[in-house]
């Protein structure tokens, strides 16, 4: 037996065997989600899936599936079955995700640097942190310009133009007056990289010290060259930790992202059976669970709210449900055609 424990390549494990061919099966732990697939899709019940929902809370130092070496015939179904590629089978060093041989899903995201205007919406959303977005902002100097002064002689140093600034642009260094220097300030500058020609210091200095114009003002229509407020930038999506959820495609205000999910299903989850544990709320992949909110009369309707938009139907939440109140089913698995029986049985036993 392959043990779960941290002392096994740091929660991750691999199970090797040599002839003709090398075959081995790696486990990344960190990728799992727990999902139990590849438990049901193998063919001699090598896989155990541990009691994933106490590890996740908890943070144990335990792996979510075990797999059995004696029992292991390192045929690669777990791999393919696995729709987050925690699982690795490789045959002479080559992935099977690269043999036509063997079905996959068909499953996809990505987004197009095209469409895409860099907003990061996607970014903050991504429930499994799997998207970097890169960008490069316009310089503030061409989008907006002017002139500003502070007539020195004529300020009296209070301390308003600091205060009302609203791009923290202005700074004064105040001092204690003393009898042979009675000032209450030494100076006071203007950071023209910060300023925006607003001229609301130019308003509220009560004795006009400031003098300030704005050339392209940061309101009003004016000319600008279009190149000069482009934003430049690119995206990232890690295929790791990618499942397919559809954050990004939903939050995208210009349909940049596009994701394919290799599941269709539905779920059904009982409120009365219900014991608002937060189970499938910690586990859940995707996002999908949420305590809802009182609504305008102070009610809760459900126990737990559940948005199947955002669903993979991976089946991780009806695994640590402790009162069985959630079903998943799956209604459809999208993959690659196989000429193999056994394969295309294993992979249409998904539907439940």
């Amino acid at each position: 037996m392959v043990s779960n424990t941290k002392e096994v390549k740091d929660l991750d494990f691999d199970v090797t065997r040599s002839a003709d061919e090398e075959r081995k099966l790696a486990f990344k732990d960190e990728v799992c989600i727990g999902c139990g697939i590849c438990e049901k899709v193998c063919p001699v019940e090598a896989i155990e899936l541990g009691d994933v929902g106490a590890i996740v809370r908890t943070e144990a130092d335990e792996a979510k599936i075990c797999v059995d070496e004696n029992k292991c015939v390192l045929c690669g179904m777990c791999s393919v079955g696995c729709p987050v590629d925690a699982l690795e089978f490789t045959i002479d060093g080559e992935s099977i995700k690269n043999m036509d041989v063997y079905p996959q899903y068909l499953s996809s995201a990505e987004i197009d640097d095209e469409t895409c205007i860099y907003c990061k919406a996607c970014e903050v959303a991504c429930p499994r942190e799997a998207i970097t977005i890169a960008r490069e902002l316009p310089e503030r100097a061409k989008l907006v310009t002017g002139e500003i002064e502070i007539d020195k002689d004529t300020c009296i140093y209070c301390g308003v133009c600091e205060e009302v600034c609203p791009a923290d642009a202005i700074t004064m260094d105040s001092k204690i007056p003393t009898s042979s220097d009675p000032s209450v300030a030494s100076d006071i500058n203007v950071d023209t990289d910060k300023c925006v020609y607003c001229l609301v210091c130019k308003k509220a200095c009560p004795v006009d010290a400031i003098m300030a114009a704005c050339r392209t003002c940061s309101y009003g229509e004016y000319d600008l060259d279009p190149a000069d407020a482009e934003i430049k930038g690119s995206s990232f999506i890690d295929d790791d930790l990618c499942v397919r959820c559809g954050w990004c495609e939903e939050v995208c205000p210009v349909d940049a992202a596009k994701v394919k999910k290799p599941f269709k299903g539905e779920i059904t989850v009982d409120q009365d059976k219900c014991s608002t544990c937060g189970a499938c709320v910690d586990i859940c992949p995707c996002d999908v669970y949420s305590f809802p909110q009182p609504d305008e009369s102070g009610q809760i309707v459900d126990k737990v709210f559940k948005d199947e938009t955002y669903c993979i139907y991976c089946g991780a939440c009806e695994n640590v449900c402790p009162v069985d109140a959630i079903k998943v089913k799956r209604t459809d698995v999208d993959y690659t055609p196989t000429k193999s029986k056994s394969w295309k049985n294993k992979m249409e036993s998904l539907k439940t």
